[in-house]
C-alpha cells in the first residue's frame, strides 16, 4: 500500500471514528450514571483522556 492510498480523507475519517467512538461511548455512559462521582470513574476518564 502506497502512502497516497493510505493517507486519504476516507482513512482519516475511519481512524477518527475508530479512536473517538469508544471514548465517546464511555464518557456518555459514565456521565449518564453515577460512576463519575466515584474515584474510579474519574480515574477511568483521565486514563481514556490520556490515551485518546
Amino acid at each position: 500500500m502506497t502512502k497516497e492510498k493510505f493517507l486519504t480523507v476516507r482513512w482519516n475519517n475511519i481512524l477518527s471514528l475508530g479512536l473517538g467512538l469508544p471514548t465517546l461511548i464511555y464518557v456518555l455512559f459514565v456521565f449518564s450514571s453515577s460512576l463519575w462521582l466515584k474515584r474510579g470513574g474519574l480515574i477511568g476518564l483521565a486514563v481514556f483522556g490520556a490515551l485518546f
